[in-house]
């Protein structure tokens, strides 16, 4: 299972490019994409979920907790190898309710807040239809789990998204290159 990370400099060419190492990720590397504010821990895996009409489903996500505030900021990329009625969007209540484990475990802790966003882009189609996109997506919690009501969400742009990170968000490719599951395997 993954592990929170502190996330290395891109500015410091010393950790350009280098493997991750103790505090990565079940020792893959954390990225070298970020910044090194030590009060921010990075955690990224392909979290499984069930899909509450289709079965089994997979996401990436990508989260950095802020250990000051407790706040969680999770990128959940869809990704083209899970099938095509089981998508994140669909069912974003269960995706949330499958990560949540993934992410206290993660960070030790129970964050205060989770700031979601759904991400879209060529890594998410067979056949690519647009440009890479980003979703809020607002959540209810409720007695049976987490509910997406469909109002209040907003797109961002990629910068938008790496300031929210306060790092760097690599490529899917790249990320996906590191992790180790069975649904991405080519």
């Amino acid at each position: 299972m993954s592990t929170p990370t502190t996330p290395n400099s891109p500015t410091d060419p010393s950790n350009h490019g280098n493997p991750g190492g103790p505090g990565s990720p079940s020792g893959r590397p954390g990225g070298s994409e970020g910044s090194t504010n030590p009060t921010l821990r990075y955690f990224e895996d392909v979290v499984d979920w069930r899909h509450r009409r289709a079965g089994r489903a997979h996401t990436l996500v990508r989260a950095v907790h802020s250990t000051t505030t407790g706040r969680v900021v999770a990128v959940v990329s869809e990704l083209a190898s899970n099938p095509d009625d089981r998508g994140v969007t669909d069912d974003f209540g269960s995706v949330a309710d499958a990560v949540l484990p993934a992410l206290r475990r993660a960070f030790g802790a129970e964050p205060v807040e989770v700031f979601w966003i759904a991400h879209f882009g060529a890594f998410s189609y067979h056949d690519p239809t647009g440009p890479e996109s980003f979703t809020q997506i607002l959540l209810t919690a409720g007695p049976n789990g987490h509910v997406d009501d469909l109002t209040g969400d907003r797109t961002f742009t990629v910068r938008d998204v790496e300031e929210l990170l306060g790092r760097a968000l690599e490529p899917v490719d790249r990320v996906l290159a590191r992790i180790d599951h069975e649904a991405t395997r080519g």
